[in-house]
């Protein structure tokens, strides 16, 4: 009977600290979820940022109608876009909103002009809070809209 009570005593002194290690493990783990829940999050927010820039520069570039071709070809015809004008709308919208200030290295990657509609895309790089454990990392969002006039 005292051997096995022996036995069982050791057998617990044996593990002991084994709980710390658990909870430290559990800890970290926990952190690092948390931290990589907070960059994502960031992104996200910056994406919807983008969406809602990108949105508002397409829809401000839709509206440069091009006047001369309705001198020409009067009122009777379909309007189409003017290129240099719808850039000018979407440079004067993207100034308006701040973008740039809000976001870092925020740039007009593109502007296509096509008949009557106008695509504008951007990106921009979203600010981490835990950007500095991914040194090697620089992530970029881009983001995209379309916007048609469909005045007649």
């Amino acid at each position: 009977m005292n051997w096995v009570k022996g036995l069982k005593l050791k057998s617990l002194r044996a593990e002991d600290g084994t709980i710390l290690l658990f909870g430290i493990g559990l800890a970290v783990a926990g952190l690092m979820v948390l931290t990589a829940s907070v960059n994502v999050a960031a992104l996200w927010s910056t994406r919807n940022y983008l969406d809602g820039i990108a949105d508002g520069a397409a829809l401000a570039g839709a509206q440069a109608v091009d006047a001369n071709s309705i001198y020409v070809n009067g009122l009777e015809s379909k309007l189409v876009l003017s290129d240099p004008l719808a850039r000018i709308r979407v440079e004067q919208y993207v100034i308006e909103s701040g973008a740039r200030k809000q976001v870092s290295n925020f740039k007009v990657k593109s502007v296509r002009v096509t008949g009557r509609s106008i695509t504008v895309t951007v990106q921009a790089q979203p600010k981490l809070p835990f950007g500095y454990l991914l040194p090697e990392s620089h992530p970029l969002v881009v983001s995209a809209a379309k916007a048609i006039n469909k005045v007649q």
